[in-house]
């Protein structure tokens, strides 16, 4: 990951630095001269210069990032990868291949009952969903077709055994089974890689990069892309050092147990095996491909495309598992490439602390910089003012968080740091202590939780209650200002809620208030986000559901309601067919599914239209004309007074 890799130091570039402060000091200069930090290397990834429309850059104060080669359009195409190691997760993993991604076919078969660590319960049976094809040894891996799992052979035949064992090994050590899992994939593309250089095996790592070269492919070349090599994957940064102790030792410990199951050709040493996971725990990215989730590790992307609390990139995976990043805007010639790796829509402090859990960093990116009373993040968690009902109460929050066990115990420090502190309102003089406000939401935070947990009971009617009730409290008595995420949420799950209720017009209204909301915040979302342009589609496509429904309804009021939700659902249509365009290509089958009901559109309300031009035509004009030209009435006349 970009944001936390710090410039890598060549050795020979650093001994020559030493050399040459040693020969310094010993011409005449008593003081000790510091060698400077070498830049990071990016000859290995030059070769995207070529086919791509970037340059790839290292300084060391950004490390290493990539910026336009050139002014590019909204939906230019800046990276491709494939991953270097990716799984399917753990939810999914028998329903998409272990290879491709693509989707499994399935049959329904009897066999003996399993426990939580895989184990047969005696006399017990149960019908299951297997894939037609799979690995009949561990269970584990399940493929498109025979040809993908022929292919896949080389790197399963390293991980199968270790894989038919890795559910009792991670319960044993208390460790995520996904990332014995990653371990496996990733030494399976070590094997994959060796074999390809020609050395069957036998080859050292340290040679592997002169053997191994990472293939960089153009946008209308991707079926020809190759997966990003195992050694390139290793000049991330592992972040180990933020897990604690304890935690290294569980995960020693259970990748000792994997490690001892791998043929011994494939085996590396404990330590790097360490390395390796942690660099895939805190480098993946997660992608939805084919409809399943799935992670993967490209290097290329987490080296090169940095983090923006406001970025003007935005990564997809596409149907065969690869990663791919397009331009949500125009951007120009020279201009740093960035992405998000957190929701956008959410307060600063929020997003910070998902960062240092997740990636391990403080973010420090322009929006998270600008102070908090000239920025949209005010809004995020904003609590109104009590006095003006207009602005909302700041506190500048400067405390800098750099280690995750800091951020843990920080909730202490946090309450001692805001004592005898106070909050001021933007558009007033009105003060409030820090800690009403502190109350307040956690007064907020625990009313939301309630109606969420009752959703997730799957109670949908008690939820809906819950959350309108919230939003009379906190929106409609002004606690709350009306871009708090907390609000905008409610409204999202209540789309969901009344969609299941069969309340569409209810939804609707919903959907449109998230809309409103998440347009009006400036600068909370970038152009073009894809969790805005689901919402300009689910209600684009619930307003044209609605449209139709009513104009089946031959009266006055039902016309009336069909021409409101028509004039409603065009303008999102379109919205949601650019939005996504710009984000998963104009031929993407996302794409295509807005353009095909932007089309629905378009016929149903040309007949619309039609039908109700006919209805106002006077009877005898809607009549087939007579034969005789005598027959023919005459129009009918007006007198003026």
């Amino acid at each position: 990951m970009a944001a936390t890799t710090e410039p890598t130091i060549d050795a020979r570039a650093a001994v020559e630095s030493n050399n040459a402060s040693a020969l310094a000091g010993s011409s005449g200069s008593n003081k000790k001269k510091k060698a400077k930090k070498a830049i990071a290397d990016n000859s290995r990834y030059l070769g995207a210069e070529q086919v791509l429309p970037v340059q790839v850059k290292s300084s060391n104060a950004k490390g290493r990032y990539a910026v336009a080669a050139g002014d590019l359009a909204a939906g230019t195409i800046v990276a491709v990868e494939r991953a270097t190691a990716a799984i399917v997760r753990n939810q999914s993993f028998v329903n998409i291949c272990h290879r491709c991604q693509g989707a499994v076919a399935s049959r329904t078969q009897t066999r003996a009952k399993v426990d939580g660590q895989g184990n047969a319960v005696p006399g017990q049976s149960e019908r299951v969903t297997v894939p037609v094809h799979s690995c009949g040894e561990c269970k584990m891996a399940a493929y498109c077709s025979e040809a993908c799992q022929t292919s896949h052979a080389k790197e399963h035949g390293v991980q199968c055994e270790a894989l038919a064992k890795c559910n009792a090994i991670a319960a044993e050590h208390r460790v995520p089974l996904e990332h014995l899992r990653a371990l496996l994939a990733l030494i399976g593309r070590r094997q994959a890689d060796i074999q390809a250089s020609g050395a069957a095996g036998q080859k050292k790592q340290e040679d592997e990069d002169e053997e191994v070269q990472h293939v960089f492919v153009a946008p209308d070349a991707l079926e020809s892309a190759r997966p990003t090599p195992f050694s390139h994957a290793m000049d991330l940064n592992p972040n180990r050092h933020f897990l604690d102790r304890s935690a290294i030792k569980d995960l020693q410990a259970a990748l000792k147990d994997v490690l001892a199951l791998v043929p011994e050709s494939a085996r590396i040493p404990l330590s790097e095996a360490v390395e390796a996971a942690c660099i895939f725990n805190t480098n993946s990215h997660s992608l939805v491909v084919n409809g399943h989730q799935v992670l993967g590790l490209f290097p290329f992307c987490s080296l090169y495309l940095q983090h923006s609390c406001n970025p003007n990139c935005m990564y997809v995976g596409d149907s065969n598992g690869m990663l791919i990043v397009r331009t949500l805007s125009d951007v120009a010639a020279g201009a740093d490439l960035t992405i998000p790796y957190v929701e956008l829509y959410q307060p600063r402090e929020q997003r910070r602390r998902d960062l240092l859990m997740t990636r391990h960093f403080w973010c420090k990116c322009r929006r998270c910089s600008t102070a908090l009373s000239q920025s949209v993040d005010r809004l995020m968690d904003g609590i109104q003012c009590t006095e003006c009902r207009r602005g909302v109460m700041i506190f500048e929050e400067t405390k800098e968080v750099q280690d995750i066990n800091e951020l843990i115990t920080d909730m202490s420090a946090l309450d001692q740091e805001i004592q005898g502190k106070f909050a001021e309102c933007e558009s007033c003089p009105a003060k409030i202590e820090v800690t009403q406000l502190v109350e307040v939401l956690k007064s907020a935070i625990t009313d939301y939780s309630e109606a969420h947990i009752a959703l997730q009971r799957g109670d949908v009617a008690a939820a809906r209650l819950l959350m309108e009730r919230y939003l009379r409290n906190y929106e409609d008595k002004g606690v709350l200002n009306p871009y708090n995420t907390y609000l905008v949420n409610t409204y999202i799950s209540l789309i969901q809620v009344c969609t299941q209720l069969g309340e569409a017009d209810r939804a609707i209204r919903y959907n449109a208030v998230v809309i409103e909301r998440m347009e009006g915040a400036k600068g909370a979302t970038p152009e073009n986000y894809p969790r805005l342009a689901e919402y300009y589609m689910s209600m684009g496509d619930m307003c044209l559901k609605q449209a139709k429904l009513k104009a089946a309804n031959q009266t006055p009021a039902g016309r009336s309601m069909a021409r409101k939700y028509f004039k409603d659902a065009k303008p999102n249509l379109e919205k949601a067919l650019k939005a996504r365009a710009v984000i998963y290509g104009k031929d993407s089958p996302r794409a295509l599914d807005a353009k095909r009901l932007l089309d629905e559109f378009k016929r149903e309300h040309d007949e619309f239209v039609k039908a109700t031009e006919k209805k106002k035509l006077p009877k005898k004009q809607q009549q087939p004309a007579p034969a005789t030209a005598a027959a023919v009435a005459p129009p009918p006349t007006t007198s003026s007074a």
